[in-house]
């Protein structure tokens, strides 16, 4: 009887190490040892398997599937034909797309998928445009996470104007002004629709799609897109080349050249009509071509 209770507490203590202590084992001084080893390494193996198997898809097999709202205008297509000659042409380019909406409504990244064969990451967590974009035979991976303001996961309120009767293109347009809920001004009587979403700091998300290298960073996420950065481990994200910006009805320029030029990226074209609505794409510094 002894050895088989020797036996039995030694099974447990496997057990323990194995797959962690219970619940009911979370005291204290377990809870705050956890606690204060502070926000996950970008490497976290076990947050990658888990976003893997519930935050995210693969690339579609099926074909696209597109509605032809595309909202291409001159502005729009003076940015794609940047981003081509810029990599000249590059097939088989990587891209991470943070705001992607439905997938294909003024989506550069659908561009150079189509044409280029170009894939990536997909982040969308609005649920009616993630819902949208999964229809659309997106040759990427695509995640409904949100990408976290802190360093850490939370779960965060976001909102976007109420839609109304509106057509696909005009309800694609007003769901992509999606931003966190503290960023909306009251004051505007502006009739907003909240939801919950999962968020996970950037540098985990990539991690987590097994992306190693990165062509084209698109930051799209109306108003957060800086905030999102300053807390970005960028010296753990994979190396990239070039950053889209667009505004979103923000006069962003002081903020964008300042925070890039200190980590060697300069403006290399703004396109649009105003400051308040352009699109900035930044590029790695080369004093052979910049200066």
């Amino acid at each position: 009887m002894i050895l088989g209770a020797f036996g039995v507490v030694f099974l447990l203590q496997i057990a323990i190490r194995i797959f962690g202590p219970a619940k009911s084992a979370c005291n204290k001084e377990v809870c705050l040892a956890k606690f204060l080893e502070g926000p996950p390494a970008f490497n976290n193996e076990a947050m990658a398997s888990y976003l893997r198997a519930t935050l995210f898809l693969p690339p579609a097999a099926s074909e696209y599937h597109l509605s032809g709202h595309a909202g291409d205008d001159e502005g729009f297509n003076g940015v794609v034909q940047f981003v081509k000659e810029y990599f000249k042409n590059k097939r088989g380019g990587v891209f991470v797309d943070l705001g992607a909406g439905d997938g294909e409504y003024r989506s550069v990244t659908l561009e150079l998928e189509k044409n280029l064969d170009w894939s990536g990451l997909l982040v969308e967590p609005n649920e009616r445009l993630y819902k949208k974009l999964l229809k659309k035979g997106r040759k990427a991976q695509v995640t409904k996470a949100c990408v976290s303001p802190f360093s850490y996961p939370a779960v965060l309120k976001l909102a976007h104007p109420k839609i109304k009767d509106e057509s696909e293109e005009k309800e694609v347009e007003q769901l992509g002004k999606t931003m966190l809920l503290q960023l909306w001004d009251k004051d505007k009587n502006t009739l907003l629709e909240e939801f919950e979403a999962q968020c996970v700091p950037l540098e985990n998300l990539v991690y987590a799609a097994g992306i190693t290298n990165i062509d084209l960073l698109v930051l799209d996420m109306s108003g957060s897109d800086l905030d999102i950065l300053l807390n970005t481990k960028l010296d753990q994200l994979p190396d990239f080349e070039m950053i889209l910006i667009n505004s979103n009805g923000v006069d962003i320029s002081k903020d964008v050249t300042g925070y890039f030029l200190e980590r060697n990226m300069i403006v290399k074209r703004m396109l649009g009509d105003s400051q308040n609505n352009a699109t900035y794409i930044l590029v790695k510094f080369d004093a052979r071509k910049d200066l």
